[in-house]
């Protein structure tokens, strides 16, 4: 089952327990848009190359599609079209005041250099300009898209469309209108979630493995370390570590940082 069939099939399940409307069940199961580009670029040898861009706007009965964009080398439509509709009822659930969408490239971007990944980003927002925006689609930084990037995309924006508006991505740098905490949202919110089940279940702080030490994953793991948790293995796309006593988080972070 790919991922879009899967959040069809937790869509219809759901639908069933609530007595969801047929009508309503019908337009959540589409995106109201899906946008699927080509965008090339110049590399630094001098070749022109192409990348598959995506963009699915899910839904926006409660404001304006909001959602991540991800470069990851086995993005593809229905994965977005999955996360758009995840999305929707992300939002809806925690009762924000926006829909759902989710945009990506199939790309591998450590294999770009940081002036290649500008040009793709800007490439990214150029090809969907006309469709964002702080009122129509907020997009977000998501799997290896960095506050570096969302700038990039904010400033094209702001280039292509004349109007000085940092609302149209998130995510960015402090100094580029960037909110305090959003670094470490993601990884706090699935350590609140730890707490309460913890809590909640009556658990002794169980041994944690966390895979991806990414942004979310490596500060997951500095909260579950500084709380206290045994965290006895930790991975990322090129290795991981193990140590069932328990690993020195802080340790561990210094030698990524340094070493990759």
């Amino acid at each position: 089952m790919n991922p879009l069939d899967n959040a069809v099939a937790q869509l219809e399940n759901a639908a069933k327990k609530l007595g969801l409307k047929p009508s309503v069940l019908r337009s959540l199961k589409k995106p109201k848009r899906v946008l699927k580009k080509k965008i090339s670029i110049t590399l630094d040898n001098g070749k022109k190359k192409i990348y598959q861009a995506y963009r699915v706007q899910h839904n926006n009965w409660r404001g304006p599609f909001k959602g991540g964009i991800r470069f990851h080398p086995l993005a593809n439509i229905d994965e977005v079209k999955a996360l758009a509709l995840w999305m929707t009822i992300k939002t809806a659930v925690a009762n924000i005041p926006v829909g759902g969408g989710k945009g990506g490239i199939q790309v591998n971007p450590k294999e770009l250099s940081k002036s290649e990944l500008e040009k793709l980003s800007r490439a990214w927002a150029k090809a969907m300009h006309k469709y964002i925006g702080p009122r129509v689609d907020v997009p977000a930084p998501d799997v290896y898209t960095t506050p570096e990037i969302m700038s990039w995309m904010n400033d094209e924006h702001m280039k292509l469309t004349g109007q000085k508006n940092k609302g149209t991505f998130t995510g960015k740098p402090l100094d580029k209108g960037g909110s305090k905490g959003r670094d470490v949202a993601t990884a706090q919110g699935g350590f609140y979630i730890l707490q309460d089940l913890v809590k909640t279940y009556k658990l002794k702080k169980p041994s944690i493995a966390i895979q991806g030490f990414g942004n979310a994953g490596m500060t997951m793991a500095q909260l579950c370390y500084k709380a206290g948790y045994k965290v006895v293995a930790v991975t990322d796309s090129k290795g991981g570590v193990l140590n069932t006593r328990g690993l020195n988080i802080d340790k561990v972070v210094k030698y990524k940082e340094a070493n990759g």
